[in-house]
């Protein structure tokens, strides 16, 4: 994807189930490292770990930073690194990648959240990846009994929701705090918390909007957003933990119980389409090969003539890599790395404000193999569209070609997402700047009028541009449309909040009212 779209974290939580010098220097704090580390590609704002060791006056510890998962664990360089990891070393612990949908990018907004207490098991730590679309009701409530939020984050207001769970001398069960926890909650999101004896529960919301999944083996009990993680540090067998379902785990073993009955499933189609790693499996379906079906789909619904010799395809790189693949083979035309994507920049091409300079910083055009050709560009979805337009620009000056045809492999995104992805307003997304009223407030279906993506093209400089329709998407993933979350593309919402949400978006922008986020 061109645009600079961020995605909601990722967590990881993991049991080692024998003594610790069984295991690499670190125990907990090296298998979070290499689950973290796998998980990159869902958050880069900043990265933490909570460790649990009995053996050690502080029961629980908790590191947090700003940047990578190597500069957490300051992995360019050995010793200090080592440190970093004896320091942390654990049987048990949980981790969390972040980019921010809520509050600020400062390391106090950083996770896990740790929360210290006398009592152990009052002493603990957990992580958020999501996002609440009903933020603005719970805020409200925690106001009106003169709780006071200093970072305004949706973790901040979990945070005190299990305080309040477990007021008083008796101790509750980490499922009925979570049972009762996740009925006050409208959102996508998992939860992974950690106490001072150990304890460790891991939450999936109730629809299973955001992805979960775990791995046991004779040597530890591990929990991750995507399989990659889990791959990472286990042979063992993958398996997904299901909507409104709840991991509990310690050093006696394992167990998952169901603390709700889910109506519903509505699986986000974005982590298919560009947000998990292609060799991850998400919920049972193959990242890499639902984009392979995806290219399949976009050249079934291709309209022009491609059989002249003058045809070459690009992806954008790097997600639609593997769309790009069999969209070519299935049309007989070659493949060409055209644009090749700068993989030393890491994130700091942000720090330009110039979108040109971003582009011609992120990205490397090979004009000797798309000199004087049609280009056919591949890219998996345009939501703002604030940078495909300069994108085109640049090949046509530096490449040279004949004709730029965009294809993309996702309907036109139209509505906000409150669950998780950083695009929760209508006017940043593209397809409404050139809608109507009218248009804008269509739901129940991911049709958008011809006359639109006219003036889309003609706006990003494209000779044709084509987007996939929601049926091709749907066969592509391969679960039914009733599993999945395609709220982005239809304006049909699977929680009350959500539908809620958009009506404000909506009056929001046809006051001319300009938020960062809605549901702030």
């Amino acid at each position: 994807m061109i645009d600079d779209l961020k995605e909601e974290c990722a967590v990881a939580a993991i049991q080692l189930k024998k003594p610790i010098e069984k295991y690499p220097l670190g125990g907990a704090s090296y298998y979070l490292y290499q689950m973290l580390l796998q998980m990159q590609n869902r958050g880069q704002l900043s990265s933490g770990i909570t460790t649990y060791d009995a053996n050690r006056l502080q029961l629980i510890d908790t590191r947090r930073k700003i940047g990578s998962v190597n500069d957490l664990f300051a992995a360019n360089f050995k010793p200090k690194m080592e440190a970093i990891l004896s320091r942390y070393a654990g049987t048990a612990g949980i981790g969390h990648n972040r980019y921010a949908t809520f509050g600020g990018d400062d390391e106090g907004s950083a996770q896990p959240f740790e929360r210290h207490h006398g009592r152990k098991w009052k002493w603990v730590a957990f992580a958020f990846n999501g996002n609440l679309a009903n933020f603005s009701e719970l805020k409200k409530e925690l106001d009106e009994k003169q709780y006071h939020l200093v970072r305004n984050l949706d973790t901040e207001v979990l945070q005190h929701f299990l305080e309040k769970a477990q007021i008083g001398g008796k101790r509750i069960s980490l499922f009925e705090i979570f049972k009762n926890l996740t009925e006050k909650l409208d959102g996508g999101y998992c939860i992974v918390y950690i106490d001072a004896d150990g304890n460790l529960a891991v939450v999936r919301d109730p629809m299973g909007i955001r992805p979960l999944c775990y791995v046991e083996d004779e040597n530890l009990i591990a929990v991750a957003s995507e399989s990659i993680a889990l791959s990472a540090i286990s042979d063992g067998e993958i398996k997904f933990i299901k909507p409104g379902e709840m991991l509990l785990a310690s050093k006696k073993g394992m167990k998952i119980r169901r603390y709700t009955n889910s109506e519903k499933k509505a699986h986000c189609m974005f982590e298919w389409v560009y947000f998990a790693n292609a060799t991850s499996t998400i919920d049972g379906v193959s990242v890499y090969q639902t984009r392979r079906d995806l290219g399949v789909e976009l050249a079934h619904e291709e309209i022009l003539d491609v059989n002249s010799n003058d045809f070459v395809v690009v992806p954008v790189p790097d997600t639609s890599k593997a769309i790009a693949d069999s969209y070519s083979y299935a049309l007989g035309i070659p493949q060409v790395e055209g644009l090749v994507k700068n993989r030393y920049i890491g994130r700091t091409f942000i720090m330009s404000g110039d979108r040109s300079e971003k582009i011609r910083q992120k990205f490397i055009i090979n004009p000797g193999v798309i000199k004087g050709k049609k280009v056919i560009l591949i890219d998996d979805s345009i939501v703002r569209g604030t940078t495909i337009g300069v994108l085109i620009k640049y090949l046509r000056e530096k490449g040279d070609v004949k004709e730029i045809h965009l294809r993309i492999a996702c309907p036109p995104i139209r509505s906000p997402c409150f669950y998780g992805i950083d695009m929760s307003t209508i006017g940043e997304l593209i397809v409404n700047k050139y809608s109507n009223n009218e248009q804008r407030k269509k739901s129940g279906f991911a049709d958008v009028d011809k006359e639109i993506i006219d003036k889309i093209c003609k706006a990003i400089n494209a000779d044709s541009l084509h987007y996939m329709s929601l049926e091709g998407l749907v066969r592509a993933i391969g679960k039914s449309k009733d599993e999945l979350c395609m709220a982005c593309i239809t304006g049909d919402y699977p929680t009350k909040w959500g539908n809620d949400l958009r009506v404000k978006a909506l009056e929001n922008y046809e006051r001319g009212l300009e938020v960062k986020r809605t549901y702030e």
